[in-house]
C-alpha cells in the first residue's frame, strides 16, 4: 500500500509517497480502508514542522480525521462498516481517562500527531477509538466531524451554553465555526458570526460582522475564540458581564495582554477547550443525523495530491479540503 511520510526536513515540498506495508491484524484493534481524510491546521503545521512536541514515530505519516470502512471483524463493528475515528490517543487507566475526559490523558496525545495517522490507504486503530455511522451520513460531513466538529460541541457545551444565550463566533468560515453556529442554532442560542464572508448565514448566524465591524456596545453571553492574540481584546471588550469566553486556538498568536480587574469584577469566565471525548463525539454523531448539519466544502483532491491541496490550504479560502482516495 501507498503512505505519504514526512520526516526532517520538515514542509510540504519534503513530503513523500512511500511504500509500506499493509498493517498486521492486532487483537483489540480493526483495520480500516481509509476512503476520506481531512487537512486541517494540525496536518498542515505537522507537516510543516510547526508541532514537533511527542511527534512521532519518525518518519511520519500524518492525517488526524479519516473516514473509511472496516476491513476486519471487531466486537462491535464489522466489515463494511462506515467508521470515523476519535482523534486521541489515550491509555485508558489514568484518572482523566477514568473521569472521561480522554482527550487529557498524560500518556496520549492527538491521533495523527502521537502517532501515524491516516494519509494511508490503510489504518490499524484501537477499536474503542472507533465509531460506526449510519450508511446515509454524507461522508464529506463524517470525515469533518471528529477534529473540527467535535471540537465546536466540546467548547458550546464547557460554557454550558443554553437556550436564549447568545454567541459571538471567530473564525466562523472555517470547519470548526461552521459547526460551532449550527450546533449553538440547533441548542436555540442565537448566533452571531464573525467573518469576511457573507455565506455564514447558512449555517445558523443571525448577523455577520467583519473583524473590525461589531458595533462597540455590542455583547453576547458566550464567545467562541478559535483564533487567538489578535482577536483576544475584541473577545473580552463582547462579552457580557457574567459571560464566558472559549478558547481553543493560536492562529494569529499565543499571547496577549489581559486586564485581570476587567476580568474579575465582571466575573468574566475564561475557559480554555481541547478536542472532546469519546461521549460526546457519539452524541455529535447522533445528533449530526438528526439535525442534518453541512459542511462547506472548498476543494477536493486526490490523496496522492496532498502537496496541492497544501498549497491550496495556504490560500485561506473558507471551507474544508477533503482528501478523497
Amino acid at each position: 500500500m501507498k503512505s505519504f511520510v514526512i520526516s526532517s526536513p520538515f514542509g510540504k515540498e519534503n513530503l513523500r509517497i512511500e511504500e509500506t506495508q499493509k498493517p498486521a491484524e492486532i487483537e483489540g484493534n480493526v483495520t480500516i480502508r481509509v476512503k476520506k481524510a481531512g487537512l486541517n491546521p494540525v496536518d498542515y503545521n505537522v507537516i510543516n514542522g510547526k508541532i514537533l512536541y511527542n511527534l512521532a514515530p519518525l518518519p511520519h505519516v500524518p492525517g488526524s480525521e479519516i473516514y473509511g470502512t472496516v476491513e476486519t471483524d471487531g466486537k462491535h463493528v464489522k466489515k463494511g462498516d462506515a467508521v470515523i475515528i476519535y482523534p486521541r490517543v489515550f491509555d485508558g487507566t489514568c484518572e482523566y481517562c477514568l473521569s472521561g475526559r480522554e482527550y487529557l490523558c498524560p500518556n496520549g496525545g492527538i491521533w495523527g500527531v502521537v502517532s501515524n495517522g491516516g494519509y494511508t490507504d490503510y489504518v490499524s486503530v484501537p477499536e474503542k477509538q472507533v465509531f460506526k455511522l449510519d450508511r446515509d451520513m454524507d461522508s464529506d460531513i463524517a470525515v469533518s466531524l471528529p477534529v473540527g466538529g467535535l471540537t465546536a460541541y466540546h467548547a458550546l457545551k464547557r460554557a454550558n451554553a443554553a437556550p436564549g444565550q447568545s454567541v459571538l463566533v471567530y473564525g466562523a468560515s472555517g470547519n470548526t465555526g461552521t459547526f460551532a453556529m449550527q450546533i449553538a442554532a440547533s441548542m436555540g442560542l442565537e448566533v452571531y458570526a464573525v467573518s469576511r464572508n457573507s455565506w455564514v448565514t447558512e449555517f445558523g448566524a443571525t448577523e455577520v460582522f467583519s473583524p473590525n465591524g461589531i458595533p462597540d456596545n455590542f455583547k453576547v453571553d458566550i464567545v467562541i475564540d478559535s483564533l487567538g492574540a489578535s482577536f483576544w481584546e475584541n473577545s473580552v471588550k463582547h462579552v457580557t458581564n457574567g459571560g464566558s469566553i472559549v478558547t481553543f486556538g493560536v492562529q494569529t498568536g499565543r499571547e496577549s495582554k489581559l486586564d485581570i480587574g476587567d476580568l474579575y469584577t465582571r466575573e468574566i469566565q475564561m475557559i480554555g477547550s481541547t478536542g472532546g471525548n469519546r461521549k460526546e463525539l457519539v452524541e455529535l454523531i447522533k445528533m449530526t443525523a438528526r439535525k442534518s448539519f453541512m459542511v462547506r466544502v472548498a476543494k477536493k483532491f486526490n490523496l496522492y495530491d496532498l502537496k496541492d491541496a497544501m498549497g491550496f490550504f495556504e490560500t485561506k479560502v473558507g471551507g474544508r479540503i477533503i482528501l478523497e482516495n
